[in-house]
């Protein structure tokens, strides 16, 4: 049986190496690392966007085409949806606490005509996600901010939320949605995975997580992981990990859908998707800090506190140093 001091000096090692795996993992390289980086005028080569200007038509996220790193993991430039155009604003980047610190601007709506908020934009994903051609999962994870009603009519606040798509980008090619939909009755946080075999929806985290609520945690700005897990002759699943504090994979995910036939396609992915028309007394919603990955930890890059866990694994080591003297005068 181990004495107190190995047993000590034991925990104290398995927790060290655990931190410093966490934070091995979280530096993992990813498939794609979106920040909106932005500079005078668009440079696509480096990455970076022209800022825009919705109301005046300028430089409108739609038909830039920044090269996305570490993969090539884009197929072509964002796609506008009609007349639904968006920006790159030269705003900080969205922080969430211990997640690390961003760069460059944010896509954020911009109210209208006075009145009103509305965007859709899309971008295509190199050869696509599923259809049944292979096993395989994908993270996707993003910071993203719902935005507030204000002082207009909190019955009214629309639609707000990320999208993914087959095919096309528009409301019947939606197969996958993180939404808030006043339009069609849906006022809590809630999942919706859409495919030939028809249309789930599951509320985030058991419901609750509507507009206010979500604006009054951390800020207004909620991290989201999502995993996409694609079978060639099995079920297909969405997974849902809202607010998560840390690289390590939650054993139970906040809102998930299975879909039995194996159909769920993905051939584009949306920055934030708003339509509210209630007035001008809302504050419109952002998305930022857009990460695709193999892994959890690839696409949650928490700040690990490594020399406090270098000191731990010291201590540990210290403690297994000294039951091995103790063993020896014995």
């Amino acid at each position: 049986m181990l004495n107190a001091t190995r047993r000590q000096g034991l925990f104290f090692v398995a927790v060290a190496s655990l931190g410093l795996g966490f934070a091995d993992a979280a530096s993992a390289a990813l498939l794609a690392y979106e920040p909106f980086e932005f500079g005078d005028v668009a440079v696509p080569s480096e990455g970076q966007y022209a800022l825009g200007d919705e109301n005046a038509g300028t430089n409108l996220l739609g038909g830039q085409d920044p090269t996305i790193g570490p993969t090539a993991f884009y197929g072509g430039a964002w796609i506008q949806s009609g007349g639904d155009s968006q920006a790159v604003k030269a705003l900080p980047s969205l922080a969430y606490p211990m997640f690390a610190p961003g760069v460059g601007g944010v896509q954020q709506e911009t109210i209208q005509f006075a009145c009103c908020s509305f965007g859709r934009t899309g971008r295509e994903i190199a050869g696509g996600l599923g259809a049944g051609r292979e096993d395989r999962t994908v993270y996707e994870s993003f910071l993203i901010d719902f935005g507030t009603q204000g002082t207009d009519d909190p019955t009214q606040f629309g639609f707000r939320g990320h999208e993914l798509w087959n095919g096309a980008i528009g409301d019947s090619t939606r197969t996958v949605a993180l939404i808030v939909n006043h339009f069609a009755g849906i006022n809590e946080l809630s999942l919706i995975v859409s495919t030939a075999s028809g249309t789930t929806t599951v509320a985030v985290a058991g419901g609750g997580l509507d507009l206010p609520t979500l604006a009054l945690q951390n800020g207004g700005t909620h991290l989201v992981v999502m995993r996409y897990s694609f079978s060639a002759d099995g079920a297909d699943a969405v997974a849902v990990f809202f607010d998560p504090t840390s690289s390590v994979e939650p054993l139970v995910p906040d809102a998930s859908v299975s879909v039995a036939a194996s159909d769920l396609a993905i051939t584009h992915h949306g920055a934030f998707t708003g339509f509210t028309f209630s007035g001008a007394g809302h504050v419109p919603g952002a998305i930022d800090e857009i990460r695709w990955g193999d892994t959890f930890a690839d696409v949650t890059p928490f700040i690990v506190p490594e020399p406090s866990m270098h000191a731990l694994l010291g201590v540990g080591l210290a403690c297994l140093a000294a039951a091995r003297r103790g063993r020896t005068r014995r």
